[in-house]
This record gives structure tokens, C-alpha cells and sequence, in this order.
């Protein structure tokens, strides 16, 4: 097959595991065959070192820079001449390429006026993966004005500015996509965005996956004798959804409460700076400097050795969680996981069978779960080897790449018709 992925961020130049996805999927589907072109927007290209293949073409503007000073003034002067242009770059390429199937990945911060094009230029042949919220959220223009500003020198003319803004989109009509085909990665995914207000046509779930070969080296099933530290891990953004505060308030209770002195909460991540910064402060003030490090954003090729070093994975998120693209590297790792059964998680974790959850936000219960695993060291091998098994034959890259291969091949051959 000939197909377009139409994405908003693509790596290296991504925002998370959504991302990931995205490439681990079209290197797969290339790798099975198929011809690819990834059409996704410039965010990165500034920093790129290195020149990049012909079949990714990062030429999209977003909606607003991220993090950028001039979003203001570019709203007045240059808003829709920027969406004409990704109206044209999606024509031009269609029209070139040719393709027999396009796969729409993430649309946040990118007009939905583009996945309207697309599903007129190919009729029954354009296909969304949606792992997030996208659909059902604002416009980066609407959030940019509802929101108050960060920095002193854009307060005022934002200020201003607002009143024009936003009388100037109540006006206009956003675009929607009509959803024919659309793939999601858990149940869960499907059945919040439908209760969100999203329509779509025909829906399937191909569970979203990690690239399991990465992880799947021996370690020890036994948790470290008492002259070793136990260690134990948070991986992902650092965003006050993700709860990474209740990790460190746990590991308060593991040290003053279960009396646990040798331990380690390793943070790997990055993320909001203010809310890393007041997790920095707990740390201080609960006196846990010695127990709790922040490693900072770490390169994707250091996570396997990353998880192969810890004892038990904390996975903390207090939102309704699409899917959990670390819960299946932490398995596959062979290190137990500790976590919330919150959103498209509790489709992953089995209480007793694979993991041992613990209600969103309760450290106390957190902290109960993992002295459960240091006094039960045979659970804990229990749950190692079903977390192994079921990262590998449920939610490996390779099987979701399969599938959405599959699901194409339907739409390419039948057009406008339902898929089997």
C-alpha cells in the first residue's frame, strides 16, 4: 500500500508515547512493505542536526508555537494564510503521492479544517488513530485567549487583544471530520470520547503497544537484600496529573511508617517547570532528599537499562489516562509495577494478577502496596512473570502494527464500503 500518516508532532520532535506510536507503527508498516510519507508539522525542525528522509516532511504550521511570544500578533496577521498553506501542502501531496489509505494520528494544535480536506480527496479511504483528546477539545487559538498570560510583557496587550480575539472565533465555524473509520487504543478511549460528544461512524479497538524487544532481559526476581537499596521508579511527564507527588509522599510514609530506610524514588521525566519545582520543595520540606532524585528527560535508548535497574515501577496518574505506554515497558522490563487503574490503565493492570493497583491519589495505599511487595517476595515474582507475558502477547508493537495493517488494507481495497 501507498499511505499518509497526517500527525502533528513526529519523533524525534514529539510530546510522549502518542508520538512514539506513530513511528513505531509507519516503521513497522515500512518494514512490511508498504510506502510511507509522514506529513506532520515543523515544531523541531530548528533543531534538527541531521537531514531526514523524503518521505517525512515536516512542513505544517500549528495553530500556535508552543511557548512563543509572537502567537499573539501571528493570530491577527497570519492565521489563515498559515492554514491555507496546510490545506495546500495536504492537496499537493495527496495529489503527488497518491495514496491508497491516509491514517490521521494527532490533530491537537493543528486545524481540523486538514482531516476535512483529506476525507474529501479520499472518500471512504481516510482512517483515524485517536489516542487522545483532541476531538473534543478547543482550538489553540480559543485556548490561547481564554487563558491568562504567563509573561508580564504580553499581560497588557493581551488584555487588549482579547475582546477582538475571541468576538472574531465566535463567529467562525470549526470544521469537523466526520469520523467514518476510527481506530482507538482502549475500550475505555471509546466509550469517554462518545460520552465527550464525539460521533463516529464505525470504531474498533487495536490496543496501543510498546516495542516489547527493547525490554525483555533477565534480572533478578527477587527484590535486593537489606544491605541493598530498593529502588523504585517514576517514568513520564512531570505534570500534577501524573500524580508524581503521590509517589513522594509514599515514599514519606515507607520511611517514617514501614520503617523502609533503604530505598530510592528514582524520577525520570520532564515536563511543567513549576510543578517540578514544587515537588522539589516536598521533597525538601518532608526532609527526603536522601530517598527521592530527579534524573530529568532521559533519551528513549536509555529506558530499558532504566527499568532494568529498578525494583518496582510507581505509576501515580490521578486523570483519566488514554492507555499507558510505561506500564507495558515497566512489564516487559520484568519490574513489578505498583499503579492507578485510572482510564485506559485499568485495562492493563489485574489487581493480583499482573500488578497491584491503589486508588488514584491515595499514598497511603500506595505505600501499602509496595511494603506488601517486600514482605511477599513470592507475589512479587508472580506478578513479574504475568506482566511479561501479557505485555508480550497482548500489547507488543508488532501485534498492533499487524492489525492496523490489516484494518488499512480493508479500506484501501473496499473504499467507501464497511470494513469486515
Amino acid at each position: 500500500m501507498r499511505l499518509i500518516f497526517l500527525t502533528n508532532f513526529y519523533p524525534p520532535y514529539s510530546q510522549g508515547g502518542y508520538e512514539q506510536w506513530c513511528q513505531e507503527v509507519a516503521e513497522g508498516l515500512q518494514a512490511r512493505g508498504h510506502t510511507l510519507l509522514v506529513l506532520t508539522s515543523r515544531h523541531g525542525c530548528e533543531r534538527a542536526k541531521t537531514q531526514e528522509p523524503s518521505w517525512i516532511q515536516r512542513v505544517l504550521h500549528l495553530e500556535m508555537e508552543l511557548k512563543s511570544l509572537r502567537n499573539g500578533v501571528t493570530f491577527f496577521t497570519q492565521r489563515h494564510a498559515l492554514e491555507q498553506k496546510n490545506l495546500f501542502y495536504l492537496q499537493h501531496w495527496v495529489d503527488t503521492f497518491q495514496p491508497d489509505a491516509l491514517l490521521v494520528w494527532g490533530m491537537w494544535n493543528l486545524t481540523h479544517a486538514l482531516p476535512v480536506l483529506a476525507e474529501q480527496l479520499l472518500p471512504g479511504r481516510v482512517v483515524y488513530y485517536i489516542g487522545d483528546y483532541w476531538p473534543t477539545l478547543p482550538s489553540q487559538h480559543e485556548y490561547y485567549w481564554q487563558t491568562p498570560p504567563r509573561n508580564w510583557k504580553t499581560r497588557l496587550p493581551k488584555h487588549v487583544l482579547k475582546f477582538f480575539a475571541t468576538r472574531m472565533l465566535a463567529q467562525e465555524r470549526r470544521p469537523t471530520p466526520a469520523f467514518a473509520h476510527v481506530l482507538f487504543p482502549t475500550v475505555f478511549m471509546r466509550n469517554e470520547l462518545k460520552r465527550m460528544g464525539m460521533c463516529a461512524q464505525r470504531t474498533q479497538i487495536i490496543y496501543a503497544a510498546a516495542d516489547t524487544s527493547l525490554y525483555l532481559h533477565d534480572k533478578p526476581t527477587a527484590l535486593p537484600q537489606p544491605k541493598h537499596k530498593l529502588a523504585l521508579l517514576y517514568a513520564g511527564r512531570i505534570t500534577a496529573d501524573k500524580g508524581v507527588h503521590v509517589a513522594v509522599e509514599a515514599v514519606v510514609l515507607l520511611v517514617h511508617q514501614y520503617q523502609l530506610h533503604d530505598l530510592t524514588l528514582r524520577i525520570v521525566g520532564g515536563g511543567d517547570p513549576d510543578y517540578l519545582a514544587q515537588l522539589r520543595h516536598l521533597v525538601a520540606q518532608k526532609a527526603m532528599g536522601e530517598y527521592v532524585c530527579f534524573s530529568g528527560a532521559q533519551p528513549k535508548q536509555n529506558m530499558p537499562q532504566i527499568y532494568q535497574q529498578a525494583d518496582i515501577f510507581l505509576f501515580t496518574s490521578i486523570w483519566q489516562e488514554p492507555f499507558g505506554r510505561v506500564l507495558i515497558e515497566a512489564m516487559a522490563a520484568g519490574t513489578v509495577v505498583v499503579g492507578s487503574p485510572i482510564g485506559g490503565a485499568a485495562e492493563i493492570l489485574i489487581h493480583g494478577e499482573n500488578a497491584l493497583t491503589f486508588p488514584p491519589g491515595d499514598a497511603a495505599a500506595l505505600a501499602a502496596q509496595v511494603a506488601r511487595l517486600v514482605q511477599t517476595p513470592q507475589l512479587r515474582e508472580q506478578l513479574v512473570a504475568a506482566g511479561k507475558k501479557i505485555a508480550q502477547e497482548k500489547f507488543d508493537i508488532t501485534r498492533m502494527t499487524r492489525e492496523i495493517e490489516e484494518y488499512l488494507q480493508v479500506i484501501a481495497t473496499n473504499g467507501h464500503q464497511n470494513p469486515v
